[in-house]
């Protein structure tokens, strides 16, 4: 295996999606820079702790004119700051937050939506 080479269990692709993440009076909606079927990473201004559990919600497109939400819990398994946008002096974070509270139903219909964007850019 190179070094290059998908180590993770269940494939990832680099995809912008809406998703809002929120813990208590906390909220931030961004997009995604990817997805699987086990999780999410994106950038935000406004950070949330290691290891704190919140709530996904991703509007999926799974049909040329239609979205489907897709709800469940996760749990934020990275928090880094990782640069300071231009002027404005605003420290710009990358978050990856594990889903480890999703129904197999759901969790197929991301795995199904990451297989096809996989096929159409192959």
């Amino acid at each position: 295996m190179n070094k290059f080479e998908e180590k993770r269990k269940t494939p990832r692709i680099e995809k912008k999606i809406p998703i809002k993440v929120r813990e208590g009076d906390y909220c931030s909606v961004v997009e995604t820079k990817n997805i699987s079927a086990s999780g999410v990473y994106f950038t935000t201004e406004k950070p949330l702790p290691h290891m704190s559990k919140v709530m996904v919600t991703l509007l999926l497109p799974t049909n040329r004119d239609r979205n489907t939400k897709i709800e469940c819990k996760g749990t934020v398994v990275r928090t880094t700051p990782v640069a300071v946008q231009n002027n404005q002096n605003k420290t710009i974070y990358e978050m990856a937050i594990f889903f480890d509270e999703i129904n197999e139903k759901t969790k197929n219909i991301i795995s199904r939506y990451v297989k096809r964007t996989m096929s159409k850019t192959s």
